[in-house]
């Protein structure tokens, strides 16, 4: 279960969810005011946040905290926040609201964690976040798919085979899931979460899925690649 506060947080669990390195995410996580994070608050010149008419010190989060473990490294942190550009621009709010990160940074320095970012609408396009989306939804197959595993590996194989670009992605499941003999709805599941998995690959970044529309290329991922996502 995950709580995000704006579409642009969402946005970013997706990405962070499609990504292989991840191995962790926890989001909001809290910066407890302690008289440490106010002492660099006071040695970088800004106040200490506050709830508005109290002395009572607002309890500071990042919005994710993410574990990060590459192909033969050691495990690390990584501190992403999520602001839109309009609100680091902001004339009224916009100084004020870049204190609070900077403050943010340097409290998560002070533990030496260092890999600490801004994340802005301009990470990723519409299409990309629209697909990562769509994909989601079966990324775990919690509800069984009416299929065998050699059904499924019939299927694979089929929608491979056929996907050229010039079948709507609706037909190509259809014909695959006929041929393979198992039910269309399973069929385009069995797509989706193959895609999310990266056992099949294809341009997501600029290339809309969408059944109404032509299947764009798939392939299998290079076997670097998946040695890659085994690490």
């Amino acid at each position: 279960m995950h709580h995000f506060f704006s579409d642009l947080e969402f946005r970013y669990f997706l990405l962070l969810e499609f990504s292989d390195l991840v191995v962790d995410i926890r989001e909001q996580y809290p910066l407890f005011a302690t008289s440490k994070a106010r002492d660099i608050a006071a040695e970088m010149g800004i106040q200490y946040p506050v709830f508005v008419g109290t002395q009572l010190p607002f309890v500071l989060t990042s919005d994710f905290v993410v574990t990060l473990q590459e192909p033969g490294q050691k495990k690390r942190l990584a501190i992403r926040t999520c602001k839109y550009e309009k609100d680091l621009v902001d004339p009224n709010s916009g100084l004020w609201t870049i204190d609070k990160l900077d403050l943010e940074r340097a409290i998560w320095a002070e533990s030496s964690v260092t890999d600490w970012k801004i994340v802005t609408e301009k990470v990723g396009s519409q299409i990309l976040f629209d697909n990562l989306e769509w994909l989601h939804r079966s990324a775990r197959m919690e509800e069984p798919v009416d299929a065998s595993p050699d059904q499924q590996s019939r299927f694979t194989e089929l929608v491979l085979k056929a996907a050229d670009g010039d079948r709507t992605m609706a037909s190509l499941v259809r014909g695959a899931s006929t041929t393979a003999g198992i039910p269309y709805r399973s069929g385009m599941k069995l797509l989706k979460h193959l895609l999310w998995n990266k056992s099949i690959v294809t341009d997501i970044a600029s290339t809309p899925l969408d059944p109404t529309l032509k299947c764009p290329k798939l392939s299998i991922p290079a076997l670097r690649e998946t040695n890659r996502r085994a690490a």
